[in-house]
């Protein structure tokens, strides 16, 4: 490594380390300080590695954690960007940390989630290494900085087309996701459900309503949620691919897991996965995919997958005295009305807070409340003690409610989050919190004076 590598190395690591010190995550700066210095770093970090990335709009983290779990059962060695910075100086402080002070990176595995708009400027500096993408699905998400799914699906294809030898594994469910088969490759797997999840399910399928080659519209043997599903183009035969790794059947659902039969890789294996929400278990899919093509038997997957925990507002779950709080993430509308289902099933009968921020990380356009269907859940959660409603578009989502004719009675806002924890912990109901990305970070750092939390780094 060049000097001048090396010197960035160290540049990274010290801005780390003065950044922990003042109590701060630091997971961007470091990085954006290395690259100042030395803007090809990345290549020369990753050179001889085995790469994962990760994108698509909804389940990237929580498809990563699993993928982690996955590795580390081999007994192989990995790191990742965990913390959720998933921009290019997130990933560059990534493999800093990771490395050695000669610029040395150990593990085995580099497992990365990449954001869609920033996945071009990450995977150009990988070339002819063995790199592995996964492709979760794409939904409308934060129009202000995406726009529509074409768009995101373009820039995903920007940054996969910079590898030509790029292992695939698409979500064989997603039109937009399948239709990246035609890049260059060195395979392609496919994830998938053979089955509709549950009954009652969103049938908003605006997302993709036409076919991606011919315009003409999609038709569907079955339909998960979102666009998800059998699709079919009746004019040009663009159709769903038969998945390597499919979930063929839900036996049971458990509070918090579900038992399933899967199919993978033409073998019939039964498993509980501990992730709660019928969409997680997409993200469970894409792992299992990722671990088979690792080598690791499925025995051992059956095993990581009965023994995973949630993640930073993946359905957390967090004990504030008698209250027992469930705090869920929620970005766009899609992944929000796969949250109206889980909370469907659960029929509350204690509390539900509903949080939405509008800074640049939420997205400043929160128009995207009017496409998720809270009409469905009127009725399930008629039984809640409370509304409660917080964060700087509180009264946003107090209006969206009272449109879909929730008990207006109920109704309140509170937009202190000390004051809100304090009135939960007197409560002692059963809570979901339902929150926007930066809302559950704040929410979750007033929490943490309650409680005991892991900590989760910002990006700097």
């Amino acid at each position: 490594m060049s000097a001048r590598a090396a010197l960035a190395v160290m540049a990274g690591k010290l801005t780390t380390m003065i950044l922990k010190l003042m109590g701060s995550g630091g997971t961007s700066l470091p990085g954006k300080v290395v690259l100042k210095l030395c803007p090809d770093i990345l290549g020369r970090l990753a050179k001889d590695m085995k790469i994962i990335c990760v994108t698509g709009t909804n389940g990237k983290t929580t498809t990563c954690h699993v993928i982690r779990d996955m590795i580390e059962a081999e007994g192989k060695t990995v790191f990742c960007n965990d913390a959720g910075a998933n921009l290019l100086g997130g990933v560059v402080s990534a493999f800093v940390s990771a490395s050695t002070l000669g610029g040395r990176v150990k593990t085995d595995y580099a497992l990365l989630e990449c954001d869609e708009a920033a996945l071009k400027s990450i995977v150009e500096h990988f070339g002819e290494l063995d790199v592995t993408a996964v492709v979760t699905n794409v939904f409308r998400d934060q129009l202000d900085r995406y726009g529509e799914v074409l768009t995101t699906v373009n820039k995903i294809r920007a940054g996969l087309e910079q590898l030509p030898n790029v292992k695939l594994v698409l979500n064989a469910d997603c039109s937009l996701t399948t239709s990246l088969n035609d890049l260059p490759n060195s395979g392609i797997y496919y994830f998938g459900m053979n089955a509709p999840l549950y009954e009652g399910t969103s049938s908003d399928i605006s997302d993709a309503v036409y076919c991606i080659h011919c315009k003409a519209k999609y038709r569907y043997r079955y339909h998960t949620f979102g666009h998800l599903g059998g699709f079919y183009c009746e004019q040009c035969g663009y159709q769903r691919q038969e998945p390597d790794v499919a979930l063929t059947k839900v036996l049971e659902w458990k509070d918090g897991s579900e038992v399933v039969e899967m199919n993978v890789f033409g073998k019939p294996v039964k498993a509980e996965v501990m992730l709660p929400g019928g969409y997680n278990l997409y993200n469970a899919l894409a792992a299992v995919t990722i671990a088979h093509l690792t080598g690791l038997n499925e025995d051992s997957i059956v095993t990581v997958l009965g023994g995973l925990t949630t993640h930073f507002g993946r359905m957390e779950q967090v004990q504030l005295g008698d209250s027992s709080l469930n705090l869920v993430l929620v970005k766009n509308p899609a992944g929000f009305n796969e949250v109206l289902q889980f909370l469907i099933q659960q029929k509350p009968t204690g509390n539900i807070v509903f949080g939405l921020n509008d800074n640049y990380a939420d997205g400043k356009d929160i128009s995207w409340i009017y496409d998720v269907e809270f009409e469905r859940l009127t009725g399930a959660a008629a039984g809640a003690k409370g509304y409660y409603f917080t964060g700087k578009r509180a009264f946003d989502m107090q209006l969206r409610l009272k449109y879909a004719d929730f008990d207006t009675d109920k109704f309140h806002v509170e937009k202190d989050y000390k004051a809100l924890i304090t009135r939960l912990k007197q409560e002692g109901e059963q809570t979901f919190l339902v929150l926007s990305y930066t809302c559950m970070l704040e929410f979750r750092d007033k929490l943490s004076e309650f409680v005991p939390l892991k900590k989760y780094a910002r990006e700097q």
